[in-house]
């Protein structure tokens, strides 16, 4: 993108991934600069996130950069869209998955991801609605759903997403079903659902899974997927084999949808999580599509998957009005 005369706030997060933000901040900070940049950087603290930094300083700036994982791109977008003044988003992920980043093509070496926002282009990209607070590209529940937030900073720090791996192993004897009503674009789906989402990317918690099932970062929508309870071993196994292939739209198990307006419902209080933080219980939440909600510097533009036909399911009923 054009550089020259343009005021790049930087905004670090210092103890994201291996905890590197401060190592390479001299490099990104001299890449920027040698483009034409003027760079102010800035780093992250235990009682300024980056949301608190950008409402703070965003206004003095023609762009903002954040250096760290889903959590720090989250508070940034978070304080872009408060801010309504639409400045371009860079992203420099150094997080433990980094699931947006991926989808989108934002490399995971530093130096390509910072040459990726010098030549870049601010792009269109969809955010999500959760009641009051705005997620990035996932909302979810259920089983392993409280591996992202539950597992240590140290052990992420260590062993990147392998942590989260670490943290399923302890998880999986405590599996249960979670009973939900879900309405989504005048369909109902009710059930017990080991795992649910509305998301807005290929990957979530590092596993590439939704590569096939028409994902677009633009397009007003979100991707529901239900996954309901296993009955038997066989039907674990048959998930294992879908996960394995990276391909869940053939499984009886999942349901998926392409949608923009989702209610979830549950008897008991549910949790949720947003792009890997504490989501709060939940008994009854709204999950609406933002379109357009930010621009995002990417290199390369968004990629574009065709949506495959969906087959209407037997337990589809319309919702009443």
């Amino acid at each position: 993108m054009e550089a020259a005369g343009k005021k790049l706030l930087l905004v670090i997060n210092p103890v994201s991934g291996k905890k590197l933000g401060r190592q390479y901040s001299k490099m990104i900070i001299d890449k920027f600069s040698e483009a034409g940049f003027s760079v102010t950087c800035i780093f992250t603290t235990i009682n300024e996130n980056a949301y608190d930094m950008t409402m703070k300083r965003g206004k003095e700036f023609d762009l903002v950069v954040c250096v760290g994982g889903d959590g720090t791109l989250k508070e940034t977008v978070c304080a872009v869209m408060k801010l309504e003044n639409d400045m371009p988003i860079g992203y420099i992920p150094m997080g433990s998955t980094n699931d947006f980043a991926h989808s989108v093509g934002i490399p995971d070496k530093v130096e390509k991801a910072v040459q990726a926002i010098i030549d870049g282009e601010p792009r269109a990209v969809d955010m999500g609605q959760f009641g009051d607070n705005v997620f990035v590209y996932v909302a979810g529940f259920g089983n392993y759903t409280a591996i992202s937030y539950s597992a240590s900073q140290k052990l992420k720090n260590i062993f990147g997403k392998n942590a989260y791996y670490m943290q399923a192993v302890k998880e999986f004897f405590h599996m249960k079903g979670y009973h939900a009503r879900i309405e989504a674009d005048g369909e109902v789906f009710e059930d017990d659902y080991f795992y649910g989402e509305a998301s807005n990317s290929y990957s979530v918690g590092g596993i590439p899974v939704l590569h096939n099932i028409g994902v677009r970062f633009d397009d007003g929508k979100h991707e529901l997927v239900l996954i309901k309870m296993f009955h038997g071993p066989k039907q674990l196994a048959s998930m294992f084999r879908s996960l394995i292939k990276k391909d869940i739209t053939d499984n009886d198990l999942v349901v998926f949808r392409h949608c923009d307006n989702i209610r979830f419902m549950f008897d008991e209080p549910t949790a949720f999580t947003l792009d890997g933080e504490f989501g709060g219980e939940q008994t009854d939440i709204q999950v609406k599509t933002i379109k357009h909600a930010v621009h995002i510097i990417t290199a390369q533009p968004l990629p574009v998957e065709d949506a495959p036909e969906v087959e209407a399911e037997e337990e589809k009923e319309t919702v009443e009005s």
